[in-house]
């Protein structure tokens, strides 16, 4: 049976033997996999050894790690595309989708910006994004679309007056209610780490919804430090489902079988500010998307509808 364009397979593995190669030991393992095929996705950061993201192909294996990962077995879909949620003379919310960059990390990548620019070309406006998310996050992002109410809303974010609200489906069983202090600083293959020499970040949490070895948690950072939410959740012991960077499951064992994770689970749903122009409170939400549903279906009591 063909297989259609973009198909991504997951895989989960543990090593065997010592002295192995990781590129070998995937090319045995791995039924009908190129040993291309595992390059492009140990160059993409998609292969984990240990919760580590793994990108050399000649590391060698000492035998029971546990490697995770997904290969893209041909040609890439479309990049996923933004949808509109607000929209006035100063300011416009989409919802961008898991799997597009918030802005370009180089020439020519398709980003929500670069469609934002796209589909307002010719119209005046100058969209200015306001704040980034993880590829990988799914939710809320604001633009301005002129220099006025850029200076506004960007006031706003510098002096932490906007009010972010994500949803999380993450691993255990949290309290109703805890916080997380810690120093972040750049790590290592793209990890954000706990350190006293880092940037301050504080985020509050409350669970919303609790299943057997999952939960809904909404996330209300206080700071805006790359891979806050994700950090925070795993130094607390309840780590994103399908978050492999940070520890995260990439399965969720149901009743009758492993759910599999497509991504690390986190959306950004609710935005407070003041609207740059009239100065009154503006609230917009955008519902989690469709790869939500599946654990949320599993969770008692479960206050949010897709």
């Amino acid at each position: 049976m063909s297989r259609p364009a973009g198909f991504e397979f997951n895989f989960r593995r543990v090593a065997h033997g010592t002295g192995e190669r990781l590129d070998r030991f995937l090319a045995a393992s791995l039924e009908g996999v190129s040993r291309k095929k595992i390059k492009q996705a140990l160059d993409g950061g998609r292969i984990f050894v240990e919760g580590q993201v793994a990108r050399r192909a000649g590391q060698i294996l000492h035998g029971g790690e546990r490697i995770e990962g997904t290969l893209l077995l041909s040609e890439p879909l479309p990049s996923p595309q933004v949808s509109w949620v607000f929209r006035d003379a100063d300011l416009l919310a989409v919802a961008k989708p898991a799997g597009l960059a918030s802005h370009p990390a180089h020439p020519g990548q398709d980003s929500a910006l670069g469609q934002v620019c796209a589909l307002l070309d010719g119209s005046g406006a100058s969209p200015v994004l306001l704040h980034r998310l993880d590829r990988d996050t799914s939710g809320l992002l604001l633009f301005a679309l002129h220099e006025e109410s850029n200076q506004s809303l960007y006031r706003q974010f510098f002096e932490r007056r906007v009010e972010k609200s994500y949803l999380a489906l993450v691993e255990g069983r949290p309290p109703a209610s805890f916080s997380a202090d810690g120093c972040l600083k750049s790590g290592v293959c793209g990890r954000t780490v706990v350190d006293s020499g880092g940037q301050d970040a504080h985020t509050d949490f409350a669970t919303l919804a609790y299943g057997s070895g999952a939960a809904l948690v909404e996330a209300r950072p206080r700071t805006g430090r790359t891979h806050q939410i994700r950090v925070h959740l795993a130094a607390q012991g309840f780590p994103l489902l399908g978050d492999a960077l940070y520890g995260g499951a990439l399965f969720f064992k149901t009743v009758r079988s492993h759910l599999a994770i497509p991504r690390h689970l986190l959306h950004a749903y609710r935005l407070r500010f003041q609207h740059p122009r009239t100065g009154e409170p503006l609230m917009l939400e955008c519902p989690p998307p469709p790869d939500f549903s599946p654990v949320l279906s599993l969770l008692d009591n479960c206050p949010i509808n897709l």
